[in-house]
């Protein structure tokens, strides 16, 4: 009989079940563009919705103490689809706004889960650069 240890499931259901909801995600959004949708930018869009739902998911992880999963989540975030809209959203907006959200995602977060800090003090940031995204997307949207 083998026995499994329920916390490590636990653990690696919760850093694979993100990566399956982002594939969903991107696969829902390329049927998007299939059908006809604004393409170029609406890439754009959909990759900030993807750091949006990233960050949510940070929070959650970070809820359940699993901290190198948040930590990881939040990097996903930037890395893997703020970092492909900089230079989009800079051309949309400003420099300084693209570097608020930059810095907000990329240092000032992960500087917040690696201090531990309250569950509070992560999601007012949380809330803060996700409000910064949305204000991202109405942009990319607008000046279409």
């Amino acid at each position: 009989m083998v026995k499994i240890n329920l916390k490590w499931s636990i653990l690696i259901a919760a850093i694979i079940m993100p990566l399956s909801v982002s594939e969903m995600q991107m696969g829902f959004a390329q049927e998007k563009e299939a059908v006809g949708t604004e393409g170029e930018s609406n890439k754009f869009v959909d990759y900030l919705e993807n750091a949006r739902s990233l960050l949510n998911q940070t929070s959650v992880e970070y809820k359940n103490s699993n901290y190198t999963g948040a930590e990881e989540l939040a990097t996903a975030a930037y890395l893997d689809n703020f970092e492909h809209v900089e230079e989009e959203l800079e051309k949309k907006s400003s420099h300084a706004f693209m570097e608020d959200i930059e810095h907000k995602m990329r240092e000032e977060l992960r500087d917040l889960i690696k201090d531990k800090v309250q569950q509070s003090e992560l999601d007012l940031h949380i809330n803060a650069t996700d409000a910064k995204l949305v204000e991202a997307i109405n942009l990319l949207k607008a000046n279409n």
